[in-house]
């Protein structure tokens, strides 16, 4: 199967985690070809959820060698690197410069996500990971790098999995909902201007979008189902 899909910013390319080849390995595939190149042929243990960086150079991943940990390689695979000896789901600030991760691996089905890791901070090029949050999943960087957005479990709220956001420096979470649905894996518009989610209120698990406001996190609306 494939997992975990990271699109290059240009589009051309495509990386995913693959299980074909007695491990997990990830893979690159332009969106117009047939043929993908295993980026991690030579690594025995599993590496996956891997993430393009905003200029497309470069991969962020989840392997579980040496130790386990994040660990970044160039775009077809050279000069990999590790950044962390912990982490999952890591995701790249738009500047380049600082990795979003969570210290517990998230499932890829929402219903199954009672495992939720503490939100952490690293610089790319080493240093000590920083804490922000204590229960997420899933985070992502707001274009301008100022927010970061995650599921997570909040307090006063009902439910398990919540859409909240933080300032990259750390500081106050604002929630975006606080509700007993399933809200899930969050995605910054371009503009900053709202955020994408996937969430089951409207009786199925669909996408739905609020406006916000990328500086302050304040939502500027109710969500909306986009399809």
């Amino acid at each position: 199967g494939e997992l975990f899909a990271s699109l290059s910013p240009d589009g051309r390319w495509v990386v995913y985690t693959g299980e074909g080849a007695g491990n997990r390995d990830i893979y690159l595939q332009s969106v117009s070809g047939q043929t993908p190149i295993n980026l991690t042929a030579d690594s025995p243990a599993d590496d996956e959820q891997p993430s393009f960086s905003h200029d497309g150079e470069r991969i962020a991943f989840r392997s579980s060698r040496d130790g386990g940990g994040i660990f970044v390689m160039g775009q077809t695979g050279e000069a990999v690197r590790r950044v962390t000896h912990e982490g999952f789901n890591p995701a790249w600030s738009p500047d380049g410069t600082e990795l979003a991760y969570t210290t517990v691996p998230t499932e890829l089905r929402p219903q199954n996500a009672e495992q939720r890791g503490r939100l952490m901070v690293v610089a790319v090029n080493g240093g000590e990971p920083r804490q922000l949050y204590d229960e997420a999943m899933l985070p992502t960087w707001s274009p301008r790098g100022l927010r970061i957005a995650f599921s997570g479990r909040l307090a006063g709220a009902e439910g398990t999995a919540n859409i909240a956001t933080l300032a990259t420096a750390g500081g106050d979470v604002v929630p975006v909902t606080q509700d007993s649905f399933l809200n899930w894996n969050p995605i910054w518009a371009p503009d900053g201007a709202s955020l994408y989610f996937v969430s089951n209120r409207g009786g199925s698990m669909n996408i739905w979008r609020i406006a916000i406001d990328e500086t302050s996190g304040r939502p500027r609306g109710e969500p909306e189902p986009i399809t």
